[in-house]
C-alpha cells in the first residue's frame, strides 16, 4: 500500500508541475501573440484556463494529504489531546462531504461534457472534463485515511 500511496505522490507532483508550467508557457505565448502584429493565438486562453484548473486540482489531494491547505488556525494551535484531534476529524469529516458531493457532480459534469466541444480547440470536452471526477474521489480517499490516522493517533494518546 506504501509502494501505490508513493507511486501516486509522485504522479500527482509531476502532473501538478507540469500543468503550472504549461499554464505559464501559455501565457507567455498570449502575451507574444498579443503584442505581435498579424499573429493571434486564441486558443491559449482556453487552454490557460483549463491547465490552471488541473494545477489546482492535481494539487489539492496532495494538499489534504500533507495538511497544506489554508486554515485559520488561531484556535486550534491553542489545543491539545483528543479536542484538537476531534477538530482535525471534523475538519477532515466537511473536506471529505464536498469531495463526495464534487465527485458526484462532477460525474454530472462529464457526461455533460461528453456532448459539448471546445470552442476554439474543436476538441470533446469529456476528456477534459474526467479529471475532477478522480480528484475529488481521490481527495475524499486521503481524508478518510486522514480520519483513520487521527483515530489512531487519539487512541494512542498521542498529541
Amino acid at each position: 500500500m506504501k509502494k501505490i500511496t508513493d507511486l501516486l505522490d509522485k504522479i500527482f507532483h509531476y502532473l501538478t508541475a507540469l500543468s503550472f508550467g504549461l499554464v505559464s508557457i501559455c501565457v507567455l505565448v498570449q502575451v507574444i501573440t498579443r503584442y505581435t502584429p498579424g499573429i493571434s493565438a486564441p486558443w491559449t486562453d482556453e487552454m490557460t484556463r483549463l491547465f490552471f484548473m488541473y494545477t489546482i486540482m492535481f494539487g489539492a489531494p496532495m494538499a489534504i494529504k500533507y495538511n497544506e491547505y489554508a486554515v485559520i488556525d488561531i484556535v486550534t494551535n491553542n489545543m491539545r489531546g483528543k479536542l484538537k484531534h476531534i477538530i482535525s476529524i471534523l475538519d477532515y469529516i466537511f473536506i471529505c462531504i464536498v469531495g463526495v458531493v464534487g465527485t458526484r457532480q462532477a460525474f454530472i459534469f462529464w457526461k455533460t461534457g461528453l456532448r459539448t466541444v471546445s470552442t476554439s480547440l474543436r476538441i470533446n470536452m469529456g476528456i477534459f472534463y474526467l479529471v475532477p471526477v478522480g480528484i475529488f474521489a481521490l481527495t475524499s480517499i486521503y481524508c478518510m485515511a486522514g480520519i483513520i490516522s487521527e483515530v489512531l493517533a487519539m487512541g494512542k494518546g498521542a498529541e
